[in-house]
């Protein structure tokens, strides 16, 4: 069986959750960085032949999520204007950081920008989200707070894309009516078109 599809029968959430969060967190810093490099590949070469996106959101990762920093450079080389989520009153909001080191821990213990230029959704051209899973419809498993999942309820997804390991992939996960879909998905073995 592929490592893709190796969790595609487990239904609860919540140990779906668990088992790949402790898969990630299983692999050396080595391995991480190997396969966020291949992803990073992908990503920038997809975004670079699309002339419609001129601003993107990304995140800061945590628990050895695919690592962003070449991708913010390289986005930032290709004139993307990048904005980074910062919760506020419960709510994901999304700040244009001044510079890389604009960064502190946030509400969640996870880095956010210092500054407070907020952006109204619309003006964001693509959602970059991190994700535990993603299933082949496009759903997506986040951590369980449902932050993301309530701030781009109503955003199309077309405009929502996720970057994850391949083994972050799983078949035969529906998720739940308000669990928010992705359209693209780019792993360290290429980009997933979602019907």
């Amino acid at each position: 069986m592929k490592e893709s599809t190796k969790y595609c029968q487990v239904s609860d959430k919540s140990k779906l959750r668990r088992l790949l969060i402790n898969q990630r967190l299983a692999m050396s810093s080595e391995l991480v960085s190997f396969k966020s490099t291949n992803l990073a590949k992908f990503f920038l070469e997809t975004i670079s032949e699309d002339d419609s996106l001129f601003s993107i959101a990304l995140y800061y990762p945590i628990k050895s999520e695919v690592e962003t920093e070449e991708i913010h450079e390289g986005l930032l080389g290709l004139n993307k204007t990048l904005f980074y989520p910062k919760i506020i009153d419960n709510r994901i909001q999304f700040v244009e950081p001044k510079d890389c080191k604009d960064f502190s821990k946030g509400t969640l213990n996870v880095m956010e920008p210092r500054a407070n230029n907020f952006i109204d959704y619309s003006e964001i051209d693509l959602f970059v989200v991190p994700s535990v899973a993603v299933g082949s419809s496009g759903v997506r498993l986040g951590y369980g707070g449902g932050f993301y999942d309530k701030a781009l309820s109503f955003i199309d997804k077309k405009k929502i894309c996720s970057i994850i390991y391949d083994f972050q992939f799983v078949h035969h996960f529906d998720g739940e009516k308000h669990d928010i879909q992705v359209s693209k998905v780019f792993t360290d073995k290429g980009p997933l078109h979602i019907n």
